[in-house]
This record gives structure tokens, sequence and C-alpha cells, in this order.
């Protein structure tokens, strides 16, 4: 009798072990597929995704990793800059301490959605991917949609609760309700969520203003006297660059100057044709009938690009600016060899700080042009949904050696302590509270931040400051916590940046934008991609561009519309139905 007590104790021992052992699994967060097609388990608890055991708890609560380095792959043309040692500067020294995980950083220098089907293809891939997330169907978005849904990266979703400072990532608000339905939950990835938007408005103050325009260097207006402010359309502007060529000006070295460029790809040429545009949020046009078309098959769309040809074939744009890098372009500006350039007003500024230019040459600052107008008169604004309607954003390939330190990193990051520790670096070394509470950057080094003096920036990123941040920040917050959006805004701001912006402010408007709902077309998938994919576009107008004649560039152009309206048997045309149907569907509609 005591034999078969003992039996059923030992068997209902075992039972509970069992149970013990199926309880635990069913803990597990998410399972993810990994890079040998096998899959691993990811917890919240002591163990992380790679099977490895945490040390245990840091003194803020976050779970601390037992010295685990990961890498990131920051997917924008133009390199990254970084501190020369990643490992052992300040910041990532604090980090570690605190967490246990460092992160290295490494850039690019080839366009981003070449870089990543080549990644993709190879199955060569890091820890982590920083790269643009625009929504839509081409360019960037529509190789990670594709990555996504074949398995090549890794689903954050179930895990996002356990990381308070990124769980906020998909409130509308921070992001528009339409990415949100349509390119963060994207049908195709069948309720997982693998996207992890970045630079997004934590509240109002968050909103960035890009500060785009055309920007002129500014001894040229003064020798020509012109005032720039006076600059409002296209034709304008056509003028006043064609009188900069003429004057025979040059750079900081001496040498001949090109007229107007642009940074990496062309990026921003459509600055210099702004005025040919309209405030609106798509590219769909209502016509005099209430039908809608595209803004590509318009009259429009042919003037706009013939206005581009004739900056090209006069001369005034510089050739090699749809191909060139930000580096050259960095150059370019750098040295004041382009007179005037269009792209963001920091990135301008910055060009002339990293050569010097900027203190040594004060009066080749470049100054802003305009602001232009659109078609109607109206001055530009930067339109914004309630939300960002596309980000940068962070992807996790299935090479991430350890998913949950790359999470609670960029948990770390985003918190108050940890944003201020990358933005500021170590209090008593670079930075002071002032009687707020509130960080500030040490006198010595305002004070040449004022001064213009770049090396400020280079020294402090020596130390770990600004570059992670810069690459791992989710829902803004700063100016609520720190009055200051970026270190020494509050006392040395560039004054010129933010005149600019006021005379550019941001619009945020509330409503559904219109291309949210045409992807739900029912042949939409073989729509993008004859209209929407690839480089097809690029290369109709580029070859327009480099024509010899106005007729031969507009029979181009004309030759890309009836690409459009002839693939698949005219099906555009049927699109276009169904983009009228959505634009009457809703009231609040953004077209």
């Amino acid at each position: 009798m005591k034999k078969r007590i003992l039996g059923i104790v030992l068997i209902m021992t075992m039972l509970a072990s069992l149970l013990s052992g199926c309880t635990k699994s069913n803990t597990s967060t998410d399972t993810q597929s990994n890079s040998s097609g096998g899959t691993k388990n990811t917890t919240a608890t002591g163990t992380d995704s790679s099977g490895t055991t945490a040390e245990g708890t840091s003194e803020g609560g976050q779970k601390k990793f037992d010295d685990v380095k990961l890498k990131m792959l920051v997917c924008w043309n133009g390199g990254f800059k970084t501190a020369s040692d990643q490992y052992n500067n300040a910041v990532a020294a604090a980090i570690r301490e605190k967490i246990g995980v460092t992160v290295e950083f490494e850039g690019i220098m080839m366009n981003e959605t070449e870089k990543l089907n080549l990644m993709f293809a190879s199955g060569d891939m890091p820890d982590m991917i920083n790269a643009p997330y625009w929504g839509g169907d081409g360019g960037e978005t529509a190789v990670i949609k594709k990555a996504a849904m074949e398995g090549r990266l890794l689903p954050i979703g179930d895990l996002l609760p356990n990381y308070p400072n990124l769980a906020n990532a998909y409130d509308v608000g921070v992001i528009s309700q339409s990415y949100l339905e349509n390119d963060l939950d994207y049908p195709g990835f069948e309720g997982k969520r693998y996207i992890l938007p970045q630079e997004t408005p934590g509240d109002d103050y968050g909103v960035t203003n890009w500060a785009y325009g055309v920007f002129v260097r500014g001894d040229v207006p003064k020798a020509l006297g012109i005032d720039p402010t006076t600059i409002k359309t296209s034709e304008d502007l056509y003028k006043f660059m064609k009188a900069a060529k003429e004057y025979g000006f040059k750079d900081v070295n001496g040498n001949d100057t090109i007229v107007a460029t642009t940074y990496h790809d062309g990026w921003d040429v459509s600055g210099y044709s702004i005025n040919f545009s309209s405030k609106k949020f798509s590219s769909y046009v209502k016509q005099a009938d209430g039908k809608y078309t595209y803004n590509v098959l318009t009259d429009n769309w042919i003037d706009r690009n013939l206005f581009t040809w004739k900056l090209v074939n006069e001369g005034l744009l510089d050739v090699e600016c749809f191909k060139h890098t930000d580096a050259q372009a960095d150059e370019k500006v750098g040295n004041g060899t382009a007179l005037f350039a269009s792209a963001q007003y920091s990135v301008v500024i910055n060009s002339t700080k990293l050569t010097g230019l900027y203190n040594s040459n004060p009066e080749m600052r470049y100054v802003p042009v305009g602001p232009m107008t659109y078609q109607d008169g109206q001055t530009l604004v930067q339109l914004e949904q309630n939300g960002r309607g596309g980000s940068p954003a962070i992807i996790f390939p299935t090479t991430c050696s350890n998913l949950e330190a790359a999470l609670a990193y960029l948990d770390f990051v985003n918190s108050e302590e940890g944003a201020r520790l990358c933005q500021y670096g170590i209090e008593g070394d670079t930075y002071t509270l002032n009687e707020k509470g509130q960080p500030r950057l040490k006198a010595e080094l305002l004070e040449r931040k004022k001064a213009g003096d770049s090396s400020v920036d280079e020294e402090l990123r020596e130390k770990g400051i600004g570059y992670i941040l810069g690459r791992a920040l989710q829902a803004d917050t700063r100016y609520t916590w720190w009055g200051e959006t970026n270190a020494g805004d509050a006392d040395a701001a560039v004054e010129e940046l933010e005149a600019y912006k006021k005379a550019r402010p941001v619009e945020r408007v509330t409503g559904y934008p219109l291309t949210g709902l045409i992807n739900k077309f029912d042949r939409y998938d073989k729509v993008k991609v004859f209209a929407f994919e690839g480089t097809t576009l690029d290369d109709y107008t580029q070859r327009a561009y480099f024509a010899e004649t106005e007729e031969e560039a507009r029979a181009i152009l004309k030759e890309y519309q009836d690409y459009l309206l002839s693939k698949e048997d005219g099906l555009f045309l049927e699109f276009l139905d169904y983009v009228t149907e959505c634009a009457n569907s809703r009231a609040d509609i953004l077209d």
C-alpha cells in the first residue's frame, strides 16, 4: 500500500513538473523564425532571445544583460558619423553600465533601396536596420514589406508592452491612422508587427519642422542687388539664377562655381519647381467634372519637368546632382561652389560648418530664397497629418542575435534618463542643470556653438553624444522634458534657421488621406508594379532633363504618360475611377 501511495505521489510530481514546463512555454511573447529556419522563443523572464541568461535587473528596473554587442546599419545614403570608438566612449560605457548592451552603428554610401535589396537577397544582415519607411508601395517601403512577408524580419508586436518607452509607437497622434492601417499594420503582415517607427512626435512640440526650401549663398543677392525674400515663383527664381550665372562668382578657394545643386540622388530637386505644386496631401487632382486624375498625367506635370529641363539645359542646375552623394554635396555647398542649394536648411548650414565656411566667411552663409509660394499664390507651409504619415523606422532581421537586448537598448535610450545621457552626456562633464532642473550644455561649449565652431559637435560626438539618439529616437518629447529639442537650442540656436521655420511653419490637419484608401483597389498589386515601384518614372524624367531640345523632352514625358495609360490594357484608368470613388466615400478625405 505504501508503495502504491509513493508511486502515486511520484506520478503527481512528474505531472506537476510537466504542467509547469507547459505553463512556462506558453509565456513566450512571440515565436520568431531565426536565420537557420528554426524557431526561438523570446520571453520577458530571465532568458534573452539567444538563450543567454541575463545578469539581473539594474537600479531603474531595466533588465541587465551580460555585455551584449549589437550592430545597427543606418541605411541612409551619405554615411553616418559616429564616435571613433563606439564601445569605449563615455555615453556607450554609461549605457552598458546601466543595461549591459552596446550598439555600434555603420552607415552606407549607396542608394538605400539598392542596399536593402542587396542585404535581403544575400542574407548578410546586421542585428538592426534603420531605414526610410515612408509608406505606400515604392522604394524602401516596398522592399521592407516584402522582406517581412518573406520571413526575413522578426516580429516585435507582442514584445513591445514589455518596453514602456516604446509601447506608444503605434498610438494615433504619434503616427497617423492611415500610416497605422496601411503600412505599420500592413494587411500582408497577417496581424504581426515588424516595424518600429522612429522620429515621430510624442506631443505637439515633437513635430519636426524640416525647413525645406531653396537657399542661396549670402553674398550673391547682395552683389546682384536682389532681395531673396521677394522671390516667390519659379520664374522669379529662374531669373535670379540666370543673373547669378552671368555674374561670374567664385567659391571660397577662388574656383569657378556651379549655379545650383541638390544633395544625394537629386534630393531635393523638386524645391526649384515647388511653385508648380498645390497645397495638398496626395498626387491625385480633382478635375472640373469631379473626377480625379493622377498628377503625372496632367499638363502641369509636364510643365514642371520642363522647367527642370530648362535649368539643366541652360547650365543652371548641376548635372551631377542626380547621382552624387551627400558627401559630394557637402563639399560643393561647404566651399560655396554651389550658389544655390535645395534641401533642408539645417543640412545646408551643416555643410558650411563641416568645412568651416560658416565661421570663416559669414558673408557666404546661405540664406533662404522666399519662401516661395504654391501655384495659387499661398505661401508654402509644411503640411502634416495628425501623427506622422511615414517615418524612418527600425527593423530587426532574422540575423538579430539578441532581439530582447535590442529592444531593451532602444527602450532605455527613449527614456528620459537615457535620452538625456545620449543628448547631453555626463552631468558635470558636458552639461549642468539650470534652475528649473533642465540640462544645459556647459557655458564654454555654448559659447563656441554660438560662434559657429563646428569642432564642438565633433568633440561631443567623440564622447558618444548625438549620434545614438539621432537614429534611435522614437516618440519625441524632448522639448517637454527639457525646454529645448536639441542641445544648445535654448541658448545657441542658429538664428537664421529658427527665423526660417517661422516663415515656413508646420500646419497640422486632421483627416484621412486619400492615399490610405486607394490601395484597396482589387488589382492594386498590378497597378503598383508598373506605376509606383522601381525606377521607371525617374528613368523617364531624367532622360527628359538631359534631352537636347524642349520638344524632345516633352515627347519623353508624354511617352511616360502613354506608358501609364497603356499598361495592363488601360488598367490605370479603372484605378482612377476607384480613386474618385474613394475621394467621395467620406467627408474627412485629405486629397
